[in-house]
């Protein structure tokens, strides 16, 4: 059994197949389901996107590390950027009353925090751990996140339009 693995990519957008390569390596390990499969890669794929541009600023001399580990019965991804790093408490949370979807950011933060168990940062604010519970790997769990984040869209499709 796979029970750690760590990859660096470039700065840039079209690494992103790697990461997606990276959580397909793992899932067939772990016997992971598409649902699941689709969840860990779009938290991975938003924490990477945000790794680039606001922790390195597309910046190709730097590098962002994603790591996995198991232990505990959890699946731990890891994001780490060459960044000042940033607060959690500090990002907007896009659900609160007066949000403005256009200036602010927190929707990719959010959307982490939505579909995995846990979510966390170092003190620096430049690496943040996604926690997959392996006993949430289930049907059930996949169609409640999945219908809290369409309803979290369909939301904000309502205020961006406004």
């Amino acid at each position: 059994m796979l029970n750690s693995k760590e990859i660096k990519i470039k700065s840039s957008l079209t690494e992103l197949y790697k990461v997606e390569a990276f959580v397909e390596t793992i899932s067939d390990v772990y016997n992971i389901n598409n649902n699941y499969y689709s969840t860990i890669l779009i938290s991975l794929d938003e924490a990477v996107r945000n790794a680039i541009l606001h922790g390195n600023n597309f910046d190709e001399e730097k590098s962002v590390t994603l790591s996995f580990s198991s232990k505990n019965g959890e699946l731990v991804f890891s994001v780490e950027d060459e960044g000042n790093g940033f607060k959690f408490s500090e990002i907007p949370d896009p659900t609160e009353p007066g949000f403005d979807a256009t200036n602010e950011g927190g929707n990719g933060l959010f959307l982490m925090k939505q579909l995995s168990d846990k979510l966390s940062s170092n003190k620096q604010g430049n690496k943040i751990s996604l926690h997959f519970k392996v006993s949430s790997i289930n049907k059930e769990l996949a169609i409640q996140r999945t219908s809290a984040l369409k309803s979290f869209f369909q939301e904000h499709k309502k205020v961006v339009s406004a």
